[in-house]
């Protein structure tokens, strides 16, 4: 049994996994310059298809109101199932969209990919990619998410943008709920880039990266497996590994589980050669000017 995760930053909401508040991970974030990154707005979790109504008042009373939700279509309506590429079966439990709504939380679907990127062939090429010994598999991958995602990510900014600066009651939830299916890679971008933006040091950000490792632990058990018996996967075995062992197999799905360190900090330069910053990749992918990017600072910064 995996120990019990640190809170914070981790709550605890049955079947809401890896979920926590960003800005309380490490004691704290804090930026270059002497801020701290306001907690109670910047919410992160692996998929939300298993919540029901309770958990959702939960998540409304933690702070949350408003949920998105980066997620392919087939991700969706299949939760991890559309993920493993498995035919039968599904991860998500039926109403949970009303069981959200009826909390007061909104929700906003924002997906990063296409549903023809979920094709086995797209699928294919990602897991190649994941499942590199080298860091530059993760590199490549996270320049997809960050090419492909810049409608999805505009979206989301937006809504921080235009949230009411801190100081503001702690009884009114204005809190944003940043999700993908683990929780990792597409919104571990997203919240590599805004804490990039804001002045948090990489060290820091490969920290809070790092916690979905201790987020998602619990879930190795089960999922390995099934990323093992996924189509994609056979491929990369056939074409990677040569057929390989069950163990090379094994160390294979827990490295693409995985949240490296050193995957963020390298993502983060990769970040800086292509856009020149975090904020230029704001304005030149998400289409944001000086009014919002002032607006994202003031709301997310606090300076005592």
């Amino acid at each position: 049994m995996a120990p019990p995760l640190p809170s914070p930053p981790f709550y605890d909401v049955p079947n809401l996994d890896n979920f926590r508040d960003a800005a309380l991970a490490c004691g704290g974030l804090t930026t270059e310059d002497g801020g701290r990154v306001r907690p109670g707005v910047l919410f992160r979790s692996a998929e939300v298809g298993k919540v029901d109504a309770g958990g959702w008042g939960r998540v409304y009373g933690i702070g949350i109101a408003h949920v998105f939700d980066l997620r392919s279509k087939q991700e969706v309506e299949r939760g991890w199932a559309g993920v493993t590429g498995e035919e039968a079966g599904s991860d998500a439990a039926q109403g949970w969209e009303a069981g959200l709504s009826s909390a007061g939380v909104e929700r906003t679907w924002v997906p990063v990919f296409k549903v023809e990127d979920y094709s086995p062939e797209k699928l294919a090429v990602r897991y190649m990619k994941y499942l590199d010994k080298d860091v530059d598999g993760f590199v490549s991958a996270y320049h997809d998410i960050l090419t492909d995602g810049g409608p999805a990510y505009r979206t989301i900014l937006l809504y921080l943008a235009a949230l009411p600066p801190p100081p503001t009651s702690s009884s009114i939830s204005i809190g944003a709920l940043i999700h993908c299916t683990a929780g990792k890679d597409r919104t571990g971008v997203f919240f590599g880039l805004l804490l990039s933006f804001l002045g948090v040091p990489d060290a820091l950000i490969a920290d809070e990266y790092h916690l979905t490792e201790q987020g998602l632990q619990h879930m190795y058990e089960a999922v390995v497996p099934r990323l093992m018996a996924s189509p994609a996967f056979e491929r990369y075995q056939r074409e990677k590994l040569g057929g390989g062992s069950e163990e090379d197999g094994k160390a294979a799905a827990l490295r693409m589980l995985g949240a490296k360190r050193e995957s963020m900090l390298a993502a983060l330069g990769m970040l800086r050669g292509e856009w020149g910053s975090a904020e230029g990749y704001m304005r030149e992918v998400c289409g944001l000017g000086d009014g919002e990017l002032g607006a994202l600072r003031r709301n997310l910064l606090v300076r005592d």
